[in-house]
């Protein structure tokens, strides 16, 4: 059979690259990096996971065992402030190239049953056991694992088989603890349905909804979700910037202005905008709670009040001209070293100088 050679052309070859290209690549799903994170960055993924669960009220605290001795224990999850005296959950970080099979969970099962019977501190306290011990690995757990959680009772018979021969030698060396008299009662009672897993999938799912998961796998921000307008009567936590908005209408009328309904067209219109650009900038805040890591909000406001401070100090013919002029510059702050700026508005940016008027950082009417 003839062999046949044709010339074959890349198929970027015929594309355009993007900036975003040129500079990170093409994109990886997080999926497909979770295997190389080592050993150390597994577990702080694992704790960044779980910090949704603390932020969504389903944990009180998340900490990382580190106890005398291997008791099976990597982080523990705590559903209120009594810690091991209340209900308490597990997660073993196992951090390996394959997906879990009997032989990586036999001790981890060992060492969870034979403690806890020993009660071995913390399986001391009032919840002596956890109420799950979640194993976590970026490969998920193999076929016969997977059956084995589903099936509770033929995952204690499986481990019941091997427990002199897997689980107690990586209990501790020299270790003597054969499954007879009150061990076997205790080993008989074991709920083994609290054992479990998480897929990589899922994992990835969450993750995604917290803080952590943009500044690790990149990906940007997604857009920011409308600003909800402005309720027809201002809300409390308006009254200073809206009072320093009303000086500075006052400083220019050359008469004291002391609600919007004294205003004319003009500056009614005004009023409004400035209403709406702080419901913008309060947006955004709200969404770079839920989606940024602290502080970034304010690493933001810090730029615009740097950019716009000389602006609001210098000399303008009224309050109302300074307010004008520093808001007008707000929207055009190049902060680009932060991660909302990508996303942000230029609305969102100048409604940041009446939270900064709130925060008393911005005075439009200067002091005599």
């Amino acid at each position: 059979m003839a062999n046949f050679l044709s010339s074959v052309t890349p198929k970027a070859a015929k594309s355009i690259a993007s900036a975003a290209q040129v500079s990170s690549g093409v994109p990886i799903p997080p999926q497909s990096l979770l295997p190389i994170l080592s050993a150390d960055d597994w577990e702080q993924f694992t704790h960044e996971w779980l910090w949704f669960y603390k932020n969504n009220g389903t944990y009180h605290d998340v900490n990382k065992y580190s106890g005398a001795g291997d008791l099976g224990l990597d982080l523990v999850a705590f559903t209120s402030a009594k810690g091991f005296d209340e209900t308490w959950d597990s997660f073993q970080c196992k951090q390996y190239g394959h997906a879990l099979q009997p032989t990586d969970i036999y001790p981890e099962v060992g060492k969870i049953i034979y403690h806890s019977f020993q009660k071995t501190p913390p399986f001391n306290q009032s919840a002596r056991i956890p109420r799950r011990h979640v194993f976590v690995c970026p490969h998920g757990v193999g076929i016969t694992v997977g059956r084995w959680l589903k099936d509770p009772q033929r995952f204690k018979d499986e481990v019941r088989k091997v427990w002199e021969t897997h689980c107690v030698p990586k209990i501790a060396k020299g270790l003597t603890a054969p499954l007879e008299g009150e061990l076997l009662t205790y080993f008989d009672a074991f709920d083994f349905s609290i054992f479990d897993d998480e897929a990589a999938v899922d994992l990835i799912a969450t993750h995604e909804q917290t803080p952590f998961h943009r500044p690790r796998f990149g990906g940007g921000l997604p857009p920011v979700s409308p600003a909800s307008p402005p309720p027809d009567e201002p809300a409390e936590h308006e009254s200073v910037y809206l009072r320093k908005l009303m000086d500075a209408y006052g400083d220019h009328l050359g008469e004291p202005v002391s609600n919007h309904s004294e205003l004319n067209e003009t500056l009614g219109g005004h009023y409004k905008r400035q209403r709406v650009f702080f419901y913008h900038a309060e947006s955004l805040r709200n969404f770079a709670r839920d989606r940024t890591l602290p502080n970034t909000f304010a690493s933001l406001q810090e730029d615009i009040y740097n950019g716009i401070i000389d602006i609001c100090e210098d000399e303008h013919a009224d309050a109302l001209a300074r307010l004008r002029a520093t808001v007008s510059a707000a929207g055009q702050v190049a902060a680009g070293g932060n991660a909302l700026f990508a996303v942000s508005r230029v609305a969102d940016r100048q409604g940041i100088c009446h939270q900064l008027a709130n925060d008393d950082r911005l005075t439009w009417v200067k002091k005599s």
